[in-house]
């Protein structure tokens, strides 16, 4: 594919048209028949990208219905919001973070100027009991990331499937539950006139899957080092990202998927502001049950360590909610 370098040295990266097709129909049988050039795009690139007809509608949809639900005040999100990071002992974390909730550990104290949601498959489920208040509250915002939830968990333990291909023999199945794992709807908001949104990092889980945002500006580092900038806004292209979980697991054979968040220059916004600068973004987080045993599998065979998958995440949650040390 064509990359095209920018003024800011970020080069414009675009993937639509180029990368394996996946019929949300079909999600398993297609995909799993693109594992040779997905399992290229990771060990050239260092993350994984499909194109699924369709989805960046229904995405849209979910992102616009979040928007109202932010603009609300009867019910209000607040209503539902938590200042501390939430159910990290029975699974996914959900609710709704409140604007300049999340302080990123690269950002010197300064928070995202975001708000967002944490639609995990336990709330899906309400449970435990009574964790589907929030859906309740906004029956449009629910069906929308319900639809969108499903079609991201297949398409997200599939690309599960075609990783373990690439572990040495015995690896176990990655194991991604749909309780535990979350899809997060993030809404820009008073922005000012600040180019990074959300600072260089890599995410906790074992696999990220980002969704069609409203502007550019998602950027990753390949592993030649070079900074690109996939054109993914307006489009039906996700990207799947690897977290530490994973590099943990794999004895450091995949390395985390490192990315950022700036202002784009190389897209034109979808109108989301009434006049403001506002951007809409959404990405799936999949963890496997935080109950479950860490394991790691590289050149001596599989190890089953003691501390669980759940530890892992205490031990690296940073930055969800006002309680940053906790």
């Amino acid at each position: 594919m064509d990359a095209v370098e920018t003024e800011a040295n970020v080069t414009a990266f675009p993937l639509a048209g180029s990368v394996p097709v996946v019929r949300a129909t079909d999600v398993r049988a297609d995909l799993t028949a693109a594992a040779d050039p997905i399992r290229e795009q990771l060990e050239g690139w260092g993350f994984m990208s499909v194109e699924v007809p369709g989805i960046g509608d229904r995405v849209r949809a979910m992102m616009s219905s979040f928007r109202d639900a932010c603009l609300s005040t009867d019910p209000s999100l607040d209503d539902y919001a938590y200042e501390r990071t939430p159910q990290l002992s029975n699974g996914g974390t959900h609710g709704f973070f409140p604007y300049n909730s999340e302080i990123p550990r690269l950002a010197k104290g300064v928070p995202d100027p975001k708000e967002f949601v944490h639609v995990s498959g336990g709330m899906l489920d309400n449970r435990p009991e009574g964790a589907d208040a929030l859906l309740r509250a906004f029956p449009e915002f629910a069906g929308h990331a319900r639809a969108v939830f499903d079609t991201a968990f297949q398409v997200i333990t599939t690309f599960s499937d075609v990783i373990r291909g690439m572990l040495p023999d015995g690896a176990p199945s990655l194991d991604l539950d749909r309780g535990a794992t979350n899809l997060r709807v993030i809404h820009y908001r008073g922005t000012g006139d600040r180019e990074v949104l959300a600072h260089e990092h890599s995410g906790i889980q074992m696999l990220g899957l980002q969704l069609p945002p409203s502007d550019g500006g998602l950027q990753y580092v390949l592993h030649d080092g070079t900074w690109v900038e996939p054109i993914i806004a307006g489009t039906d292209v996700l990207l799947c990202n690897v977290g530490r979980m994973l590099t943990h697991a794999s004895e450091n054979r995949f390395r985390p998927s490192t990315h950022r968040v700036h202002r784009s220059t190389l897209q034109t916004p979808q109108p989301f502001g009434d006049g403001e600068y506002v951007r809409m973004s959404s990405v799936m987080f999949a963890y496997p049950p935080h109950a479950a045993k860490q394991w790691q599998i590289g050149p001596d065979g599989l190890k089953t360590l003691d501390p669980t998958w759940g530890d892992f995440i205490a031990n690296r949650f940073a930055g969800l909610g006002t309680a940053l040390d906790s």
